[in-house]
């Protein structure tokens, strides 16, 4: 890059993007880092100028949101900057290299340590005996890569809405049956409330959905479909209805997609017609 995001300069925090981080971390915990903070909220947001949330929103709004949940909760200057960074090395086209230079080691392993709870299969959290304890062993004992990644999945929980329906219900089993109980053994009391409820309060529209008669015949419907296929597909028609406001509008939803349920199980079955869909 021409010109090094670091070289901002900001002699106080009132002007600054990040002001409202520094305020909630001058309320809990004084004496803060204030220029390492907003040398790493510049520094990310100068890798995540240009892209956006679902929402719409810059994307800079949710690693400053993830920071300011771990503000709350008087997390330390490094977890502070490896929220606001946590992303960088995702998506953005910055560099371990870079970040290390910048920042030294340690942020930058926080960092690449929430990246590798990212890259966690859902599977072998799963297969695990003790989900929760899949990814407190991928954090390697660290608990502030595992409060960076609670105060990640708080932020997208409190903005679900904007992802489909069918990606609401799975995130928030996998809120309830993972990342609760991390938070929990991590004695994270606010973070544990708040994430149960959200992920709970999603999963009961679903549920109160999925007991109408409408969505007892999608259901069904579904055994038309090659059996390797119906749990997603049934979990993103019901995902879709529990969202609609009204009996009147599941009603026409369940009749339109039942009505194309048989062109769709000729599209699957036939040779790589599965493909391309996940």
């Amino acid at each position: 890059m021409s010109r090094s995001p670091s070289a901002r300069t900001d002699t106080g925090t009132g002007g600054h993007p990040a002001a409202g981080l520094l305020r909630v971390l001058a309320g809990t915990r004084p004496g803060a880092d204030a220029a390492l903070i907003r040398r790493a909220y510049d520094v990310a947001a100068y890798w995540h100028q240009g892209q956006e949330r679902k929402s719409g929103d810059p994307y800079i709004s949710h690693p400053l949101a993830v920071a300011t949940i771990l503000a709350q909760i008087a997390a330390d200057d490094q977890t502070v900057c490896g929220a606001l960074l946590h992303d960088t090395l995702g998506g953005s086209s910055c560099t371990l290299a870079a970040l290390d230079t910048e920042f030294g080691t340690e942020i930058a392993g926080l960092v690449t340590g929430t990246m590798a709870l990212d890259a966690v299969p859902d599977s072998a959290a799963a297969a695990a005996a003790d989900s929760a304890g899949a990814l407190m062993a991928a954090a390697s004992g660290d608990a502030r890569i595992l409060a960076i990644k609670l105060a990640d999945r708080l932020h997208n929980m409190r903005t679900l809405r904007h992802l489909p329906p069918a990606r609401q219900v799975q995130t928030s089993r996998r809120t309830l049956e993972t990342l609760v109980p991390v938070a929990r053994a991590l004695q994270l009391d606010a973070i544990t409330a708040e994430l149960e409820n959200l992920a709970s309060g999603t999963l009961r529209r679903y549920d109160q959905c999925t007991a109408t008669a409408s969505a007892r015949a999608l259901a069904a419907a579904t055994a038309l479909l090659p059996a390797a296929t119906r749990a997603r597909w049934r979990e993103e028609w019901l995902g879709e209805m529990s969202v609609l406001p009204g009996r009147r509008q599941r009603l026409a939803f369940a009749v339109h997609t039942l009505l194309g349920i048989p062109r769709l199980a000729a599209t699957l079955y036939r040779p790589g017609g599965n493909k391309g869909r996940s």
